[in-house]
């Protein structure tokens, strides 16, 4: 029995259930920091740089979770595989 990386199952159970849940509009995830951007100039009193920083923080949390996943299912392949 190889020993498997709990935090790796834990990330892609958690992706799994984030998929089943909202279908396919995870495929509108990549389109929603622009959405999330547009809608911070609403108010009149916004700084002209909020927009800038949502869109930084929105897509830098996006690669994130996707590198996570990315190294999470190469860890669970390299563990089966030995």
């Amino acid at each position: 029995m190889t020993k498997q990386p709990i935090w790796a199952w834990i990330v892609i159970g958690i992706t799994g259930l984030f998929i089943l849940k909202y279908g396919l509009a995870v495929l509108a995830l990549p389109i929603l920091p622009i959405l999330l951007a547009g809608f911070s100039t609403d108010s009149p009193g916004t700084p002209g740089y909020v927009p800038i920083v949502v869109l930084i923080v929105s897509y830098l949390i996006l690669l994130g979770w996707l590198l996570l996943l990315i190294f999470a299912i190469r860890s669970v392949v390299r563990a089966n595989k030995k």
